[in-house]
């Protein structure tokens, strides 16, 4: 094997150019040294080290002073790829052990803010309302151009096996590093500085900190900062020159362009071009195609069987763990796998949502029952795994129209009803959720879509208040329910005697449909046109499969052609199947016809 002839000494000279896209991250530096990669490795740990040893953010030293408090430090391996499974580049991340450091912190001076990834759907939403172009900017080395406080300041030692060619052991920070517990929050700060003292004319969000929209020159312009990338929505290309000019003289970034990849999510912006020049997108698709073929590669799917036709058997319901099924050796591959579909789900796989999140319950408790549902999911995931989150405004579409439904104890273990949620701007699909009724058991199903409605409403609203913090409107959010009950509930005056054992956090949702306060406009629709039913319960074939592209699918995601032609392509299959079992049958059928006749012959002739 390779590894085992390469010399942890060796000069990275002596080792190939060309890259093994198939080898493992290192966990160590030791293993980096090990690997074939060893050259791509080392020049990344260099362009690491010398970014932290610049003049204005640490000293290096030599020796740490007696006394003094030294946190540890590793390197983290990263071989970053692109959305078409392309080289990126090798990256190699110095984090500090923040958990060694003693110091006490209070819960403020370590919190820093991270958008929602609603926050992020509606960003591409607004951008097609008002015409907007996204771009992407990616700040290197963020925390590192974060200002350290004189009095939090600290050393850290190199990463254990790495020597400095000059003989410096470590450094004394200036500024923030990576790993330390106070180092998101003053990146934060730097990046809200920055905007503030650069783009006052830019109102913050209340609702998300790391949402900034208002106007420069009469021209709408939105930034949201995920951690070291800046996402920036404009229309006019003056502004976004202006910011460009901004951002690269304050911090080492890189400019990516018009936005086509972000969290590992591929993005294609569909444009069209005005007479003018400027180019406007038209449509944005979202897909995960490639993550999802690495997540089969990872836990050994056999993408050759045939695929389920739905992500869930109808109606499974686990057995409660018993010390006698648990089984703790496939509890971290368990975890990983929950953990991998939920990232899949949460961001643009809707259709997975609801049982993603059932399965999430046996973590703490694995059994090989779940492990073997969580790899079904999967499998069905990288069979539709061309399926797109589509967005495109519909002018005709209310601004906010929501869907919620639940299942009555639809939990058989502890009973509990679970509730299902869609948010749909202008017909783009934003937010969406799936979560057990814990606060309360429902005693009948009215209840429980009064529940589950409360819940929907109260996430709706976040969304509301976002937007009309920015863009006021009187528009009303049409929320649909399918029981007509729970749309005479909420609209009376009179609370009913029945519901009166509710908590009071749910009876909110009254004061919302209706009086002084009020936001929603309730809605009843049949059951088989409330989209949110896949959020609560395991569907049918019949329903998650074929019929559902027109019902549901084609509004929450884009099907290709290619799913539809496999569509075609299975049906024709089983026709074809069953057309040859029936001649078959028939043709036996003459067979026995023809021995029976002979044999009625010869006992005539006898």
């Amino acid at each position: 094997m390779l590894l085992a002839l390469r010399d942890a000494d060796s000069d990275p000279a002596d080792f190939p150019s060309d890259a093994f896209m198939d080898e493992p991250d290192p966990a160590t530096y030791r293993q980096a040294r090990l690997s074939p990669n060893w050259r791509q490795w080392h020049k990344a740990i260099q362009s690491e080290i010398d970014g932290i040893l610049q003049p204005d953010r640490a000293d290096p030293v030599t020796a740490f002073p007696p006394g003094s408090t030294v946190l540890p430090s590793k390197f983290v391996f990263k071989l970053k790829k692109l959305t078409d499974g392309s080289l990126d580049k090798f990256k190699a991340r110095c984090t500090t052990r923040g958990d060694m450091d003693r110091t006490f912190y209070e819960e403020a001076e370590t919190f820093a803010p991270t958008p929602q990834l609603t926050t992020f759907r509606l960003l591409l939403a607004l951008c097609l309302k008002h015409r907007l172009m996204p771009y992407h900017y990616d700040v290197s080395q963020a925390f590192l151009q974060a200002l350290i406080p004189e009095d939090e300041r600290y050393y850290v030692r190199f990463p254990k096996g790495y020597i400095h060619p000059k003989g410096y052991v470590g450094a004394y920070m200036k500024k923030a590093l990576y790993g330390h517990r106070t180092s998101g929050r003053l990146w934060s700060e730097t990046a809200h500085r920055f905007m503030t003292d650069r783009y006052p004319t830019l109102s913050r969000s209340t609702y998300d900190e790391c949402l900034y929209i208002g106007w420069i020159d009469t021209q709408l312009f939105i930034v949201l900062i995920y951690v070291d990338d800046f996402i920036v929505a404009c229309a006019d290309e003056l502004s976004r020159a202006r910011f460009h000019t901004d951002i690269m003289s304050t911090f080492q970034a890189t400019y990516s362009g018009v936005l086509n990849q972000f969290l590992q999510l591929r993005i294609d912006v569909q444009t069209e071009t005005l007479p003018t020049g400027e180019s406007y997108p038209t449509r944005i698709e979202l897909s995960h195609e490639r993550s999802i073929t690495d997540l089969c590669a990872k836990f050994s799917i056999d993408t050759d069987k045939q695929p389920p036709r739905s992500p869930m058997t109808e109606g499974l319901s686990l057995p409660i763990p018993s010390p006698d099924t648990i089984d703790r050796s496939i509890e971290t591959p368990l975890r990983s796998l929950i953990y991998s579909l939920l990232w899949l789900a949460r961001t643009l796989r809707p259709d997975i949502y609801y049982h993603v999140t059932y399965l999430a319950q046996f973590c703490h408790q694995p059994t090989v029952e779940a492990l073997t549902a969580a790899k079904r999911i999967l499998h069905y995931a990288y069979s539709t795994r061309d399926y797109t989150l589509a967005m495109a405004i519909d002018s005709a579409a209310p601004q906010l129209t929501a869907f919620c439904d639940s299942d009555h104890a639809g939990d058989t273990a502890t009973r509990n009803s679970v509730s299902g949620y869609c948010l749909y701007f202008h017909g783009m699909l934003i937010d969406w959720w799936s979560k057990k009724q814990k606060s309360c058991t429902a005693l009948h199903s009215t209840e429980a879509e009064y529940v589950a409605m409360s819940e929907a409403c109260t996430s709706a609203l976040a969304i509301y208040n976002t937007l009309t913090e920015f863009f006021p409107s009187d528009e009303l959010i049409t929320i649909n329910v399918d029981n007509s009950a729970v749309q005479t509930l909420v609209t009376q005056r009179a609370l009913s005697s029945k519901l009166k054992h509710i908590a009071v956090r749910y009876h909110a949702v009254r004061n919302w449909c209706q009086g002084p306060l009020r936001k929603f406009t309730p809605v009843w629709i049949p059951t088989d046109d409330n989209q949110s039913d896949i959020f609560t319960k395991a569907l049918p074939i019949t329903k998650h499969g074929v019929p559902i592209i027109d019902k549901f699918t084609a509004r929450l995601l884009d099907i290709k052609d290619r799913r539809v032609k496999l569509v075609e392509k299975l049906r024709a299959a089983e026709a074809q199947q069953l057309h040859a079992q029936q001649q078959q049958l028939q043709q036996q059928q003459r067979q026995d016809e023809i021995v029976l006749a002979s044999l009625q012959r010869q006992n005539l002739i006898g």
